[in-house]
């Protein structure tokens, strides 16, 4: 409920007016005059990315016939892209998301370079992390009781797991729910595009650049990329001083994928500039915004009682 106070000092009269949370929530949190949420623009690109988009994208001359391999897309793909469901957003939403370099194209080759001069630079102890940090996903397949159940919830935090004890799925039940449930729309998307673009995986095309995981699914977008992105995005709204930190983790994820051969750096740029549109799509959803609110709180109690 809203309340209106009045109050005199001297000659003059002062009102205050309280609104609810609730009356805040409903209120729509994007668009000209927002005062909650305005639409943010992603960071300019910059490292490698802005130095390997500088080339030549478009197919060569003489490239037909290798610009027609594609990612062989199999019924249990399909079926895999089918089964998820978005839970804020709906099913038609739109982001823009530009084709992926042409393999026959400067720019790839550029691309695939990179990836071999990163792998002239791997040593054990860097790809052990790398290879951890494969193993961060999230499915909502795993249900309580389940022995793998708690390793999904961890994940949930792995971006911005440096800012403090209290940050933790048991502390922060109602953000673990919000993370979990834009994991959904998050995870559509992704696939979504996967699915489109079918992008044939880098060591195929080049048979000198060793992959140290598999992976049985297409390239572009990441998803390791742009659920990391998308997670940084969210932690950065609901603790801005920590903008650095998520997105320094999202990054070295990112990066870890190029690290071990399994992504081209423009499937890494592509997600997190997928990952920025999504995140300011979730804002035009009222119930994201509820339940954005309950974790904006809980992390301000939680904080309290930690510090």
């Amino acid at each position: 409920m809203n309340h209106i106070y009045f109050w005199r000092t001297g000659s003059a009269v002062f009102l205050m007016l309280t609104i609810s949370v609730a009356t805040l929530v409903a209120q729509p949190l994007t668009g000209a005059g927002s005062e909650l949420y305005k639409e943010k623009q992603p960071d300019p690109v910059r490292g490698h990315y802005k130095s390997i988009s500088k080339f030549d994208a478009q197919p060569s001359e003489s490239g037909e016939e290798i610009d027609r391999l594609k990612y062989p897309l199999t019924d249990n793909d399909l079926q895999r892209a089918n089964s998820r469901k978005p839970y804020y957003l709906t099913e038609n939403e739109s982001f823009e998301i530009k084709a992926y370099p042409a393999n026959s194209s400067e720019q790839t080759r550029k691309e695939i370079d990179y990836l071999l001069a990163l792998q002239e630079q791997r040593f054990k102890e860097d790809m052990d992390i790398c290879l951890y940090m494969a193993t961060v996903w999230f499915s909502h397949s795993y249900k309580p009781g389940d022995k793998e159940y708690p390793r999904m919830r961890r994940n949930l935090y792995f971006i911005g797991r440096s800012i403090g004890t209290w940050f933790n799925a048991d502390s922060l039940p109602a953000t673990t729910q919000l993370v979990s449930n834009v994991w959904a729309d998050a995870s559509f998307y992704i696939w979504k595009y996967k699915i489109e673009f079918a992008r044939i995986r880098p060591y195929k095309l080049e048979p000198k650049l060793k992959n140290i995981e598999e992976t049985n699914w297409p390239a572009y977008p990441s998803g390791h990329a742009a659920n990391s992105y998308v997670n940084a995005y969210l932690f950065s709204e609901l603790a801005p001083e920590f903008k650095d930190v998520f997105i320094k983790d999202a990054l070295d994820m990112a990066h870890s994928r190029e690290r071990i051969g399994v992504h081209y750096p423009s499937d890494s740029e592509a997600s997190r500039l997928l990952a920025r549109q999504l995140v300011n799509k979730l804002f035009e959803s009222a119930e994201f915004r509820e339940d954005f609110a309950k974790a904006k709180e809980e992390w301000t109690r939680v904080r309290a009682r930690n510090f």
